[in-house]
């Protein structure tokens, strides 16, 4: 026996990688320790003599094996690692690196594998890429232009607004020389800016701020400002940032100079007209110039003024709209009328409305997305102005964002499943007892990871609402089966929280007509809410009531009861009261919202009724069969 052999097994045996033996010959798996067992979810009898490409799962594998053993030799002295993947029992691919050594005995050949699991890598790395993804998003996303310079003067990071306000080469950009990108600034200024006075103000007091107002040609205004740069309180640089206040200082001028011609209006009485004159063309030339439609109007819907922005919106001519006085219907597609009318109305009763979403028909033909709202005139009975903002921007960036969230939600459900899966398995003992302090983290990841998929799905469900993808299959089904089959399911849940269910049938009808999955889904909802803010010992009482048209389902608890200033967003997307109860109990925020959106898909109804201290009714209808 090798002097300290049963040492070094013991050491191969317990190491924190994976280790294989390969037969050269034939690449068949002949010895192996206990992490690539834990690794693979399979006993060492089960891999032994297994042929090596039946773990392996990436096509690079192949061509990695074939390159390796044209050329057996060279990799006694130079080991050989790449990345690849490994199927695991369960089926999931395990993301690894693998190290591989040749080792010659007498006219025997083998490839010893040093594996190393790399899954948390890879999670930090997509996590690193989403951060950053997000960081970038939010430079880009801002109005204000932003340079990121480190304390070599070398920049780092520029966000497109400040590439366009310096209206920057790709050459300067490439360079990332700061000095000579601020230097860009100075053929704008009406007064040159001392950059080197400033540069080395920075350098000389590293962790000061400097602001400064700018005036460019053409009347342009911008805030120039630096600050210093952090990392975990070390400074690594400084920020530069540009600001345009050219609106904001056009209204101070305009204040400016409307203050002096009412302070000379005072002293001559004859200079008030053409001082009115000049504020009428000043307020139309400030409403030509808004970027938001506004239109005035009377009361039987014509058109009697339109700003710049809303003639481009709806592509016509002011004066054929104003002298022709088109109604605004008109520019109103036929589903939208029935709105406007009603909005009409309520200008009439109160005086101005709430902010309601509609279209335009443009000239050509296409649709705009926009939000109107509507004023009554002050002094005037007949008059009205209305404001008109394009949403199409918004909207685009809405379906950017829920495409972002339904691909990120997509990319992280594989990948904690299989966390879930692995910490499941720890969790249980299957492989091996845990010590007691590991026992307690492992549980309490499994059960955060539990939580985590449950969001990952919740924000799928709530996506594929929201975008029309989600599918429902209409049938005939037994309410009354499942309601006590959501029961069933949902009691283990609710006997950790110590509560209990009753089902209360009021009704000799049984049979409705909707998705049974997707009620099956408001169910778990509504009962796992009941059980969650119930106090100990309580019970959740699930009624079952019938008329000629529709079934009527109520989850009554005796919880806390929500707060009357949160019953208006009770049915929003990831809303949650503000006390401490509801806190403590978690959740994703997104349950009732999804619920909602399901039963007005199936043609019903759903609300709740709730008193402080007393308790929650949350009820839902369905038509029946």
């Amino acid at each position: 026996m090798i002097p300290g052999e049963n040492l070094y097994r013991s050491a191969w045996q317990h190491s924190n990688d994976a280790f294989l033996v390969v037969s050269a010959a034939d690449n068949k798996i002949i010895d192996l320790n206990n992490k690539t067992c834990q690794l693979l979810g399979l006993n060492p009898d089960q891999i032994l003599n297994m042929p090596l490409a039946s773990i392996e799962c990436s096509l690079q594998d192949i061509f990695f094996w074939d390159e390796l053993s044209q050329d057996f030799n060279r990799y006694i002295k130079q080991p050989r690692e790449m990345e690849s993947e490994w199927l695991a029992a369960d089926g999931q691919p395990i993301p690894i690196t693998k190290k591989v050594f040749a080792i010659e005995e007498g006219a025997n050949r083998y490839w010893l594998i040093l594996v190393t699991d790399i899954r948390e890598r890879h999670k930090i790395a997509q996590e690193q890429l989403l951060l950053s993804s997000q960081l970038q998003s939010t430079l880009e996303a801002t109005e204000e232009g932003i340079m990121s310079v480190d304390l070599n003067g070398k920049c780092v990071n520029i966000n497109r607004r400040f590439i366009e306000m310096l209206k920057l080469s790709d050459d300067l950009i490439v360079s990332g020389n700061a000095a000579e990108i601020l230097v860009s600034l100075q053929s704008q200024l009406v007064e040159k800016l001392d950059l080197e006075d400033l540069l080395g103000k920075i350098k000389k007091e590293p962790e000061a701020e400097a602001e400064l107002n700018l005036e460019l040609k053409d009347d342009v205004y911008w805030v120039f400002s630096t600050k210093p740069e952090y990392l975990r309180d070390r400074l690594i640089g400084h920020l530069f940032s540009l600001r345009d206040i050219t609106p904001l200082k056009k209204v101070e001028q305009d204040l400016v100079r409307a203050l002096k011609v009412a302070e000379d209006a005072v002293l001559e009485k004859t200079s008030m007209l053409d001082a009115l004159k000049l504020s009428e063309s000043r307020l139309r030339r400030l409403i030509n110039s808004s970027l938001i439609g506004i239109c005035q109007g009377d009361m039987k819907g014509q058109l009697t003024l339109v700003n710049d922005a809303l003639i481009q919106l709806i592509g016509s001519n002011r004066q054929q709209v104003i002298n022709n006085r088109i109604e605004w219907l008109k520019f109103t597609p036929q589903e939208y009328q029935q709105a406007h009318n009603k909005a009409i109305k309520e200008l009439k009763d109160t005086g101005q409305t709430q902010p309601f979403y509609s279209e335009l028909l443009h000239r050509e033909g296409h649709k705009i997305p926009v939000l109107v709202g509507l004023a009554q005139l002050e002094g005037s009975e007949f008059e009205w102005v209305g404001f008109v903002l394009d949403l199409t921007e918004k909207n685009k960036a809405d379906k950017l964002k829920s495409e972002f969230i339904s691909v990120v939600s997509h990319e992280l459900r594989t990948p904690i499943t299989s966390i879930r899966g692995a910490l499941s398995i720890l969790d249980s003992g299957s492989i091996g007892e845990l010590a007691p302090a590991m026992k307690s983290l492992v549980g309490i990841a499994h059960k955060n990871s539990i939580r985590l998929l449950t969001l990952v799905n919740d924000i799928l469900d709530m996506e594929k609402l929201l975008s029309g993808k989600m599918t429902f299959n209409i049938e005939d089904f037994d309410l009354v089966e499942l309601a006590k089959q959501a029961i069933e399911t949902n009691a283990a849940y609710a006997e950790t929280y110590k509560v209990t269910y009753e089902l209360v049938v009021q009704t000799s009808l049984s049979r409705a007509k909707a998705d049974p999955q997707r009620v099956m889904q408001v169910f778990a909802n509504l009962l796992s809410n009941a059980a969650k803010f119930s106090p100990p010992g309580e019970k959740v009482v699930i009624n079952i009531k019938a008329d000629n048209q529709k079934f009527l389902v109520e989850v009554v608890d005796k919880g806390p009861g929500i707060p009357t200033e949160f019953h208006d967003r009770i049915f929003s997307k990831f809303a949650q009261a503000n006390g401490s109860n509801t806190r403590q109990q978690g959740g994703t925020g997104l349950g009732l919202s999804i619920s909602k959106n399901i039963i007005e898909k199936l043609s019903g109804e759903i609300g709740f009724e709730s008193e402080i201290g007393v308790g929650s009714n949350f009820w839902f209808s369905l038509p029946r069969a």
